[in-house]
Parts: structure tokens; C-alpha cells; sequence
């Protein structure tokens, strides 16, 4: 019982810690010798980063949760000075992946300037090498 809760504990301090860089939690290595009651555990605690935006593979379409989740990150891009809509599109797993993540990262910046958000404020780059489908989105104060 105490080897869990340590084994939680750690997990937890590199979740918060990682956190602070504004990136994508790690994903955890389950194959060692943590039960599955601890690894729910654990799986259930790790933060989401509400600066990602997941997409379909084949799908450039906000959905109704990547609305709800740009609404509420919301107050914190109206007052950014600078916002850069990075999207993701796998090369070796879409075809034309460089249409695909601009296509993904132009419909995050549509809903934004829906929003209230300037055009000014916004720029738009994407990413076909690593393995992700979705937009990043990064504010600079």
C-alpha cells in the first residue's frame, strides 16, 4: 500500500511540474508494477492541458467540446498580446497534412475572432512531423 502511494505521489510532483511548462502532460508508462487500481488512479488525476486542442486524424472540424474548451481558456486569450495557433497534422498518417493542419489551426482562429479575438492578434504555423493531430495554441502577455 505504501509503495502505491508513493508511486502516486511521484507521478503527481512530475504532472504538476511538467504542467508548468505549458506542454502536454507525459504519458505514463503502465507496464511496471503498478496495479490497475493504482494506475486508474493515477490516470484519472493527470491534468488535461486546455491549450491543446485534439482533433480526429481525418477531421479538421471543431467539435462541440474543442468549442467548450476554447471558451474556457477564453479570458486569458483576450488579454494575451500575441497568439500562436500551431496546427498538427501527421504526414505519415494523412495525406496532404500540411492543408490539414492549417485547415485545423484557421478554424480555432475563425471561432476566436467569433469570440472577440483580433485578427491581429493572431498567427497561424503548423507541424507535420510529429505524431499529433491537433491545434496548440500558445499566448505571449
Amino acid at each position: 500500500m505504501k509503495r502505491s502511494a508513493c508511486i502516486i505521489a511521484a507521478v503527481l510532483i512530475g504532472f504538476t511540474l511538467n504542467g508548468c511548462a505549458n506542454k502536454p502532460a507525459a504519458k505514463l508508462n503502465q507496464s511496471s508494477s503498478v496495479d490497475s487500481k493504482s494506475a486508474a488512479a493515477v490516470s484519472t488525476a493527470a491534468p488535461v492541458d486546455p491549450y491543446l486542442l485534439k482533433f480526429d486524424k481525418m477531421s479538421a472540424k471543431l467539435t462541440p467540446e474543442l468549442e467548450a474548451q476554447l471558451q474556457r481558456i477564453l479570458p486569458r486569450l483576450k488579454e494575451a498580446r500575441v497568439i500562436t495557433l500551431r496546427g498538427f497534422c501527421n504526414a505519415k498518417e494523412v495525406g496532404n497534412a500540411k492543408s490539414t493542419a492549417l485547415a485545423r489551426a484557421n478554424n480555432v482562429e475563425k471561432f476566436l475572432l467569433q469570440q472577440g479575438i483580433p485578427d491581429k492578434k493572431m498567427r497561424q504555423k503548423f507541424n507535420t512531423e510529429d505524431a499529433a493531430h491537433a491545434v496548440e495554441i500558445d499566448v505571449e502577455n
